[in-house]
């Protein structure tokens, strides 16, 4: 084998009492599977002798020794997860191949496994009011996100409807066009520009449909078609109040 440093990277491999430095990175994913194969090995090692420590610690209350060994087997494979929760580099360290980590890995399996049932039942208890905290999180953060695209944008907004007999202003619609070609210089802002406009002039930061609509000078359904264009485009985002179900439109 090929001495040498690369990449001032250096792989120590402790097995079977020989210390074998690989200086060729092609043979690092072996290297990581004799790794994980040495952890595998002491959790089992660790399981099978605290389960047998087991069985004769609790041999006086008729505990099995099938039982004891299976609870201590099950405990120790589960010492990873614990680390996990811990926030522990104690198997990152073992991966590396550090010799003092699996001495250190082998005492935490061997007393998970001693105490096999009281173990799981602590750990699954940790795992539980860990998730509802999670959730707990989650639901307050959502809550909170709520209330302040609540605070920060516009009431929803009904469509208006012209009373009976109440002029829509088609007939003036001649003057309109009249006066759009006496100033040809006048460029019309297109609705993305009307959208944009109608953002910009408020002073909510969350707009609806409905608002954007009046604040443009658009119809709904035109309103709500542009949105979607600009959403895909990654112009505006859209957002749900919890309180009402309404959608809500924001810049990004």
């Amino acid at each position: 084998m090929k001495i040498g440093a690369i990449s001032g990277k250096k792989l120590w491999v402790y097995q079977l009492g020989q210390i074998l430095y690989i200086s060729d990175l092609k043979l690092y994913p072996m290297v990581l599977n004799i790794f994980v194969i040495l952890i595998i090995a002491t959790i089992l090692a660790a399981g099978l002798l605290g389960g047998i420590a087991n069985y004769y610690m609790e041999q006086a209350n008729g505990a099995g020794f099938k039982k004891s060994v299976l609870l201590g087997l099950t405990a120790s494979a589960t010492v990873p997860l614990l680390l996990n929760t811990m926030s522990s580099s104690l198997t990152e360290k073992c991966l590396n191949g550090e010799p003092s980590a699996y001495f250190i890995f082998f005492g935490f399996c061997t007393v998970a496994a001693i105490f096999s049932s009281k173990f799981l039942q602590t750990l699954g208890d940790k795992l539980l009011q860990d998730l509802k905290e999670v959730k707990q999180k989650q639901e307050e953060l959502a809550e909170t996100t709520d209330v302040l695209v609540a605070q920060n944008s516009d009431p929803a907004e009904m469509p208006p409807v012209s009373p009976p007999g109440a002029s829509d202003g088609k007939e003036f619609e001649s003057f309109k066009i009249g006066d759009a070609t006496k100033s040809p210089n006048v460029v019309a802002p297109n609705d993305e520009q009307k959208v944009l406009a109608a953002f910009q002039s408020s002073k909510f930061p969350f707009r609806t449909v409905e608002g954007i609509a009046k604040d443009a000078g658009m119809d709904i359904s035109t309103a709500q078609s542009k949105l979607l264009e600009m959403e895909i485009q990654g112009k505006v985002k859209k957002t749900k109040r919890i309180r009402d179900g309404i959608q809500v439109w924001s810049l990004r």
